[in-house]
């Protein structure tokens, strides 16, 4: 069975060569942070790499004759290292893993009447594997997009995709953990103001990678919609969101032999318009545009 595509990972990584070091080069970007979240360079340091965080990587496969199920699960350290978050994330590890281990059970005693085991061993074999990674860690926000592969059955399995958006700072009236989407007035706002942006973006990787000539295809042709896609938020600086990402499972853009697309836009001040008023300072025009 072909293991799902990776999600590639946009970080924005810390160099350094000792603590100290870390401490005198962090800059004007840290000081900024410092003073809209009251921390100092070296908290935010501390907070971003989380050193005592371990990553989480969790296995849990079965056997019951010729039916076999297998699941994995896992998620980074700077997740590891917010506790709600990570307890988010378990709740939801241990619900799918139920899930699974139901259907599964079930198939079994649906099938265990076929003479020949060896017949039908795709209606009883069960694969799920979940892997979060980081696109963004600001200091207000951590952003985790996750690769979801499935099988249940049938001749091949399937991708799909989430994303979740840890606010730091939110209050009590406010969520934690939100789809990047919710910084939007809504899906349809970010829509309108994006669509032909992003549609033009997708029709390029479409082009190449079916080989067409991108300007003999309509961009508006085939276009999903946001509601279809994942959006992402990325951070160039580290610091503020400058770019929208959005992310087509399989069947979503194109054929399943084509796989996902992953294509971005930068803010503009129209995107910028669109996002929710308490959000904005999140958020900056990537350097030297305006519209």
């Amino acid at each position: 069975m072909q293991k799902p595509m990776a999600v590639a990972a946009l970080l924005a990584l810390i160099a350094c060569s000792s603590p100290e070091e870390m401490s005198d080069g962090v800059g004007v970007a840290q000081a900024r942070a410092a003073s809209v979240t009251g921390e100092t360079a070296r908290e935010t340091l501390d907070r971003r790499t989380a050193p005592e965080a371990e990553p989480m990587t969790f296995r849990d496969d079965q056997k019951n004759g010729a039916a076999a199920r297998d699941f994995a699960y896992s998620w980074p350290r700077e997740a590891s290292a917010i506790p709600g978050l990570a307890a988010r994330l378990r709740e939801r590890r241990d619900a799918d893993l139920a899930a699974q281990k139901s259907e599964w059970e079930q198939s079994i005693a649906e099938f265990a009447t076929e003479k020949d085991e060896m017949m039908c061993v795709t209606c009883v074999n069960r694969s799920y594997a979940m892997s979060w990674s980081v696109v963004a860690d600001t200091p207000r926000f951590l952003e985790l997009v996750g690769e979801r592969f499935t099988y249940t059955g049938g001749a091949h399995g399937n991708s799909v995709y989430d994303a979740i958006l840890w606010d730091r700072e939110a209050g009590e009236d406010a969520p934690s953990a939100m789809r990047p989407v919710d910084l939007f007035v809504d899906e349809v706002a970010l829509e309108n103001t994006a669509y032909g942006d992003y549609c033009a973006a997708l029709n390029r990787a479409r082009s190449e990678r079916r080989g067409l000539d991108p300007d003999a295809i309509d961009p508006l042709t085939d276009c999903p919609s946001v509601s279809e896609l994942i959006v992402t938020l990325t951070a160039s600086d580290g610091e503020r969101f400058d770019g929208v990402s959005f992310l087509a499972a399989p069947y979503v853009a194109g054929s399943f032999a084509e796989g996902p697309y992953q294509f971005a836009i930068p803010v503009s001040s129209a995107i910028l318009e669109a996002v929710k008023p308490e959000y904005r300072e999140a958020f900056a025009l990537e350097a030297g545009r305006s519209g």
